[in-house]
């Protein structure tokens, strides 16, 4: 519970959320490119659960970074 009640804190701060946002886009980008980056520039087709893997995954460091935010937080 404590670790849910950090996210919410760290959610409702603006400058929290921005963080979080940067963090996601370049950790996101670079995990993305790991990730999907050789079946792309190999050629194969994209299939739906590739698309889906693709925009999932910035959404794990966004939520990373809000919880050790919160955290720090809430001491």
């Amino acid at each position: 519970m404590r670790h849910l009640r950090a996210i919410e804190c760290a959610i409702t701060d603006r400058n929290s959320r921005f963080v979080a946002f940067c963090v996601a886009i370049v950790v996101g980008s670079c995990l993305t490119a790991i990730n999907q980056g050789i079946p792309f520039f190999l050629g194969e087709t994209m299939t739906p659960g590739r698309w889906i893997s693709a925009f999932v995954t910035p959404v794990v460091p966004f939520f990373v970074s809000l919880h050790g935010q919160g955290m720090k937080k809430s001491g």
